[in-house]
């Protein structure tokens, strides 16, 4: 991706926190879906709680759930008390079968129906949903069979990669070490200059999932009040920067 995709990416997603429009981030795994979604519920200033919805649970727990968005969700976005409702973020909508798409139209156009609420303003629920984007032929077929629900978001966001945005690198990483420590009850003092060159030059092709993972076993190796240093690092980073020194000096 090149950077003017980096720089639309930011600013769809500052465009998703000035309006309530409904929002589908697609992109890799593990490249942050999630924490955008949560990022974006905290911008928009409502007040109420983040409610993930994982499709993998069975019927009873996703219709309980969709009842919940229908006749309190929907609700409040009629009432106007719109900062005081919840953001329900889909995960994974991919795993959406086509009979609960068609249960999530009828029960949001019944009570829609009801309430005197046109459909067209069903694209501003502030409702957020991810979309994992694979191989160009899985693409069409997941495209496809989430197509009808996909219409009820009109802003889609693709999610940088975690080596297209290499500039966020150096705050993630003091970030995920923050919350690892707190994880593990640890005071692990942060990065050697060093080590930050073994993460800036690796290309984290698991994204945010490797990245943590890395720091969680560099933070197993590393005493309280210490630095992270480059001999604790995993042999994948080792490796890459071996590589690049040689590539270098065989030029």
């Amino acid at each position: 991706m090149s950077n003017v995709n980096t720089e639309s990416f930011y600013k769809k997603l500052e465009l998703a926190t000035l309006k309530p429009l409904n929002v589908v981030l697609e992109g890799e795994s593990g490249v942050g879906k999630e924490y955008f979604a949560r990022l974006i519920h905290e911008k928009r200033g409502c007040q109420g709680d983040f409610i993930a919805i994982d499709w993998e649970c069975n019927n009873t727990c996703q219709l309980h759930i969709l009842e919940d968005l229908v006749k309190n969700h929907l609700a409040s976005v009629v009432s106007g008390a719109n900062q005081k409702r919840n953001t329900y973020f889909f995960r994974r909508i991919d795993l959406l079968g086509s009979q609960m798409q068609l249960k999530i139209f009828e029960l949001l156009e019944s009570e829609a129906k009801k309430s005197g609420f046109h459909r067209s303003q069903l694209h501003q629920l502030g409702l957020i949903a991810s979309l994992e984007k694979k191989d160009a032929d899985k693409e069409i077929k997941e495209d496809l069979a989430v197509d009808h629900f996909l219409e009820l978001f009109p802003l889609r966001i693709t999610t940088p990669s975690l080596r297209q945005r290499k500039q966020e690198l150096g705050s993630l990483m003091h970030r995920i070490l923050e919350s690892v420590n707190k994880q593990l009850n640890r005071k692990v003092s942060g990065f050697s200059f060093e080590t930050f060159y073994f993460f800036i030059d690796y290309n984290w092709p698991n994204n945010l999932d490797e990245l943590r993972s890395e720091i969680e076993g560099a933070v197993a190796l590393t005493r309280d009040h210490d630095l992270i240093r480059p001999e604790v690092l995993s042999g994948r980073l080792i490796k890459c920067q071996k590589l690049l020194k040689t590539d270098n000096f065989s030029r």
